[in-house]
């Protein structure tokens, strides 16, 4: 999907961070965005913000935890807009609380907005797509899906699960001959946007900003890459140590910082 002018893409979490960088971007390549965020203020900012660019945007009060409001909101959409080109879930949160503080009913609200959320929007859209058999999902993940850190086992669950469903999907698109729908995971980093606000920074590891994020996820999934991985020398680094005895490889993690990253977490309240 090379050239983004006259497409239809829905952003989640677009009323902050790079999912308002990335409405902007799309946009000045003439897309068109269907905006969705939890905050109705903060959305309505988006919208203006790149109104003036001669593309539609229309924004959305959405809970994605919440299947009926979101099955809602996508025929809005549909309605409003036609079919959606491009599916961006990008909307997270964390809680940074250990595992023995962590309640259920706050390890299921993690699940429900960073997992279930994008399965809701995915599911209500795939079907389009392969009608089509055109189309491109993007999912947020993190680099907490690829490798779990202490003070985040609600999140890494989250992050882990949403990798999982990116490679199954892509590669059942790919066996039932539906080429032309394309699954981009992208597991970053921490993003300076002040989600994880009191994290420490691993050795070698500074935030990434999120405006490099964001475009680097617009490139990748126009594309059509599986994967966007940022830093792409870090987390591969990471993923090829796993190769290596995992006591020798929590030792590892723990020298570069993993074990007293979360201490100072305060997170975007």
């Amino acid at each position: 999907m090379k050239n983004l002018a006259g497409k239809n893409i829905l952003i989640t979490g677009a009323g902050s961070g790079i999912g308002r960088l990335m409405a902007h971007y799309v946009a000045d390549e003439s897309a068109n965005t269907a905006l969705i965020d939890i905050n109705g203020a903060a959305v309505a900012q988006t919208v203006e913000e790149i109104k003036g660019r001669n593309v539609k945007a229309i924004g959305y009060i959405c809970d994605i935890s919440n299947r009926e409001a979101v099955m809602d909101v996508v025929a809005k959409i549909k309605q409003d807009f036609g079919p959606v080109d491009v599916l961006i879930n990008n909307a997270g949160t964390v809680i940074g609380k250990s595992f023995f503080d962590l309640t259920i009913d706050e390890m299921q609200r993690i699940m429900n907005i960073n997992y279930w959320g994008h399965i809701y929007f995915t599911k209500a859209l795939i079907g389009d797509m392969i009608a089509r058999n055109s189309g491109a999902i993007v999912n947020i993940a993190s680099s907490s899906g690829l490798i779990g850190m202490p003070i985040l086992s609600d999140y890494a669950a989250s992050k882990f699960a949403e990798v999982g469903f990116s490679e199954s999907l892509r590669r059942e698109l790919k066996k039932f001959k539906y080429t032309g729908v394309k699954v981009t995971c992208v597991c970053p980093y921490i993003i300076d946007t002040g989600l994880f606000k009191g994290f420490k920074p691993m050795v070698m590891n500074p935030f990434i900003k999120p405006e490099d994020a964001a475009r680097a996820i617009v490139k990748g999934f126009k594309k059509g890459n599986p994967y966007v991985m940022l830093p792409p020398l870090s987390i591969y680094s990471s993923m090829m140590l796993k190769l290596l005895p995992t006591s020798i490889f929590d030792w590892m993690l723990s020298m570069s910082g993993s074990s007293v990253a979360m201490d100072n977490f305060t997170g975007r309240k």
